[in-house]
């Protein structure tokens, strides 16, 4: 198995790279504001990451700022999860961080229990997730903040099609029971 160097470097600096993470943050709060609407013709409802992918995904973009990045998801989920409207039979709120390209990030709220508990298995020609080991913990690799109640699981994906390969890590944070 290959070993990914997920670590950024700070070569050059970012022009207006504060300005940019307030806006981030701001965008990530603004959208996940008000708990969401239960969806149940498609089982879910996600956000994607509201910030340029050619910000956050450059390799000039300093590592604190992705680091923000990653906290402020963690801390929406556990606001989302303390907005929950008690008539939600089943709701579970995860965020997915996708590391290298942190862009294809998102914030899920699952609605229905069966697409949820089949969520986590891919396994097929084209998307194979492969579960990362105990010693591996993105929150002790980040010195993140898990908020009470929270659990982390890892996975090695692996996307192979005609025109494209990847090999990513995706960690999921939220209510993963």
């Amino acid at each position: 198995m290959r070993v990914m160097n997920l670590r950024f470097s700070n070569k050059k600096k970012v022009r207006g790279a504060k300005r940019k993470c307030e806006n981030m943050i701001k965008n990530i709060n603004e959208v996940t504001e008000l708990y969401p609407e239960i969806d149940l013709e498609y089982g879910y409802w996600h956000t994607h990451l509201p910030v340029a992918q050619a910000f956050i995904d450059s390799t000039k973009t300093p590592s604190y700022v992705r680091k923000i990045c990653m906290q402020t998801l963690i801390d929406r989920v556990n606001h989302l999860i303390k907005l929950r409207p008690k008539t939600a039979e089943f709701s579970r709120v995860v965020t997915s961080i996708d590391l290298p390209r942190l862009w294809d990030s998102q914030i899920t709220v699952f609605f229905d229990e069966e697409y949820f508990s089949n969520f986590f298995t891919r396994n097929n020609d084209y998307q194979r997730w492969t579960e990362l080991p105990d010693s591996r913990n993105i929150i002790k690799e980040y010195n993140l903040d898990l908020p009470e109640g929270l659990m982390v699981r890892g996975y090695l994906e692996e996307i192979t099609d005609e025109d494209y390969n990847a090999i990513d890590e995706i960690w999921f944070i939220g209510e993963l029971n």
